[in-house]
Formats: structure tokens, sequence, C-alpha cells
């Protein structure tokens, strides 16, 4: 699901949310989500996928765009986008038919698909979808988001009619489409929001008289205020289960006392150890004083994962870099290790600079300048351009930097623009170093998370 963490996406099927109880304040699952302790990360992108109680989501008190608002309002500084992908009368097979083009060009990192209401409901009528095909569409989506590396929450379907005693003629379908969801959600690993199960407890407490509809719905089916704020809270709420579950597996590289589980490669200490440091802890934050130059580089190895980076030029810009991949100390000049650097230099932020080890991006004369001069040692075309300089912060401000490095690919983002993207890379592990080249830049997040390897 759902990061934009690299990318979040949610999954909801159904039509019904995680929250019991009074309905007037702010829910607490928005809390949940955009709170002091949000595990929203700068950049998300959190997208909405399904049908018409979706679609009328988007609109002005609509739950998604309760939840869109909620977050700009309280989390500015993330740039949180959202993406509205409901439209009305669609079932699964039709988010199948779609999901590259209105989700996953998005680039989510959190999807939430509300879906299954019609699959029960267009049955009636003959236009329903078949229990297996239910099952098999839902599989597919997920995975597609999973290959994607996007956080999903599933939904199973709420209501068709709000009576309680088991009188809304779809009552036994709707159950059974529920547990499908429900078994699809456990088998493939992802969050369950089981909207079937809270509406029925909610509509026990608060539809005494057993109507219809009024609760919660407008006709039985599409959400009225009460239901639209109902869903907004479940739907947050799970989506900030998700994103702590997703990033349980996530470590921190840096703990915020000292350089352990890092050391320092800096030439210019070899004939004199007792130069200044270059690379501090200061205040929590993990300093590059800029020189004497060097790097800074993890003790261990790694491959297939996300670095979420955050970081600023504290006062005056200039250079760094994330070097990934690096291998061989001083291979370059006799200070860069074997690597690829992925640049920071202010307003050049995303550049790959290849360092004894290459890669490919398309438009490569236009990036690389003339193919002759093309190579990986000193006084070779070694630096690809970015694909946007416009995408850092001013100077004093924190900046967010994702790199996504899976098998022979390596892709970037700054402040949640997609900023470079290679494949073919001539090295798929190795260590991650930071730079010391002049400027002074404070780190207070380096977060690694694993990721699965691409499907051939």
């Amino acid at each position: 699901m759902c990061f934009l963490r690299s990318f979040s996406l949610f999954v909801v099927v159904g039509s019904h949310v995680l929250l019991c109880g009074p309905l007037r304040a702010e829910p607490a699952g928005v809390e949940a989500l955009t709170g002091e302790h949000s595990p929203l990360a700068s950049g998300e992108v959190i997208a909405f996928f399904g049908d018409s109680i979706t679609q009328a989501g988007a609109k002005p008190g609509g739950y998604c765009r309760l939840i869109g608002d909620a977050i700009a309002a309280k989390r500015p500084e993330l740039g949180v986008q959202v993406v509205y992908a409901g439209i009305s009368g669609n079932k699964v097979p039709n988010l199948q038919a779609r999901v590259d083009r209105d989700v996953l060009s998005k680039k989510p990192t959190v999807v939430f698909v509300y879906i299954g209401i019609n699959d029960v409901w267009h049955s009636q009528n003959g236009r329903g979808t078949p229990r297996d095909l239910f099952e098999a569409g839902l599989r597919s989506l997920i995975a597609k988001f999973k290959a994607s590396h996007t956080t999903v929450v599933l939904c199973t379907p709420s209501t068709i009619g709000e009576k309680t005693d088991g009188t809304n003629p779809l009552d036994e379908m709707l159950e059974e489409y529920a547990a499908i969801s429900r078994t699809v959600a456990s088998e493939t690993g992802v969050t369950l929001c089981d909207l079937r199960r809270k509406f029925l407890d909610h509509l026990k407490k608060h539809n005494p008289e057993n109507q219809e509809r009024g609760i919660l719905t407008g006709d039985g089916v599409h959400l009225n205020a009460d239901g639209n704020r109902f869903v907004a809270a479940a739907a947050a709420e799970a989506i900030a289960v998700a994103l702590r579950d997703d990033s349980s597996a996530a470590t921190s590289l840096f703990n915020g006392k000292d350089l352990d589980g890092w050391h320092v490669d800096v030439p210019s200490r070899d004939e004199n150890p007792l130069a200044p440091a270059t690379f501090v802890v200061r205040d929590g934050l993990l300093v590059s004083l800029g020189k004497p130059a060097g790097h800074l580089i993890t003790d261990a190895n790694f491959e297939n994962y996300r670095l979420e980076v955050e970081y600023r030029f504290a006062a005056q810009p200039g250079n760094c870099g994330v070097l990934v991949h690096a291998s061989t100390p001083r291979a370059l000049y006799k200070m860069f290790p074997k690597s690829i650097e992925v640049q920071m230099n202010h307003q050049h932020a995303g550049d790959f600079w290849c360092i004894v080890e290459d890669i490919k991006v398309p438009n490569m004369v236009e990036r690389r300048g003339p193919r002759e001069k093309w190579g990986i040692t000193e006084g070779k075309a070694r630096r690809i351009l970015n694909l946007t300089d416009d995408s850092e912060h001013p100077v004093g401000q924190w900046n967010s930097m994702v790199i996504e490095c899976v098998d022979d690919t390596i892709a970037v983002w700054v402040n949640g623009d997609k900023v470079n993207h290679g494949t073919q890379c001539t090295a798929r592990r190795g260590q991650i170093a930071l730079q010391a080249e002049g400027s002074e830049v404070e780190f207070r997040k380096l977060m690694l998370t694993p990721l699965a390897k691409s499907a051939d």
C-alpha cells in the first residue's frame, strides 16, 4: 500500500469504516493519521480507488476529501498528494482494467480501494461479478500494487440496505463477498479495513427502528454526511495502521547519538590523524562539516532497498551527495569510492555521477553529452543530468530525498518529484556513503527499508 516510503496506496472494497461512536467531532482515526505521531512521510501519495462512493468521496464533505483536507491543514510540510480515482458503477474487473492508467501512473505510496458493492448489487440484473472472478481480481490488483512497492488497504464491502435484522435482500451475498475480501487480505498480508463489520456494529447501536436508510447512507448504499465522516475515520485509521506496519521493516542508519555502524574515510587524515573531525553528531543531527573532504561509509552492504533521506544546507548552499553501491575506496581521484552518486549539490539534486560504475537513462546524449566522451573514470563525462532542477526547497529548509535501488535500477525522488531513473547499473549492492565536499549539511533522517526483487 500505501508512500508514495518510496510511494502509499490504499485499497478499499466495500462501503464501511473502522470507527465507532459519535460522529460530531473530528474522528479519532483522522487524528491517528495526521496527529503528532503521524506515520505519513514527506512526499506521500495516497490514492483512493473505487466506485461511486469514492467518486462522491472526492467532493467537499466526502470521505476522501475529509482526509485530504485534514492532512493539508495539519501536516502541510509533508507535501502529501491525494489521488481521487473513483468512477460510478465500477466493479473489481473495472478497477483491473484502469489500475495502470488511473492509479499506478500517479506513483502512489498508499492505495485505498473501496470496491465490492456493485459486484454484489449488480447481480440483481445479471451484471454482478462471480465470486471466483471477484477473488482473482482482488489478488491481481494487490499483486500489482506490491510489485510497485505500494502500501495497500483492502476493504470489505459495506452495506446494501441498513436494516439490522438480516432482511436486506442482499445481506447473505454481501457477507460472502466480505468473507472473500477478508481471506484475500489475510493471505496476501495487506491491511484489512473491515467496513462491513464496523457498519453492522454501528447500525445495531444507532438504528433501533430498523430503518432501511438514513443512518450512514442516503439510499442504503451511498454515504450521507455522517457516513462520510464515519468512513473517513475508518479509512484514515486503516491507512495509519498500514503505514506503521510497512515502516516496521525499516531501520534507521543513524541512531541520533553517534556514528555507530559507519566509518570515516578522509584521505588527508592519513598524514594528519589529528585533523578536525569531518562528520559529527550535533543536537541529534548527523552533520557533514564539509571539510576535510571525504566520506562517511556504512559498515554494512545493502541491496534492494528504499533509502529515505532528509537533509538541509543549514547556512550556505553547496555540495554533497549520497553514494549507493559503494565498494572499492578511493577508486576515483584517490578520493571517491567506486559507486553511483546521487547528487545533492544545491539546485542539481538528483543528478547521477558515475564513479567507476555505470548506469543508463533515457535521452542519454541529451543528458550526458556526446557519446564518445562518456566514461566512468577521471576526465570522462560521468555526470547524467536529472529531470528537474526545481524540486529543492530554499536553503535552510528540509528536503526529502528517496532513493530506490532494486536489482539494476536506481530511482530518485526529491520532495515527492521523480527526478531520475536509471537502469542497467553495473552494480547491484554495496555500502552507502555520505560526502563531505566543502559545505555543511545536516541530516535528520536516514531510513532504509528492504524491498523485494523485481519480477523477471
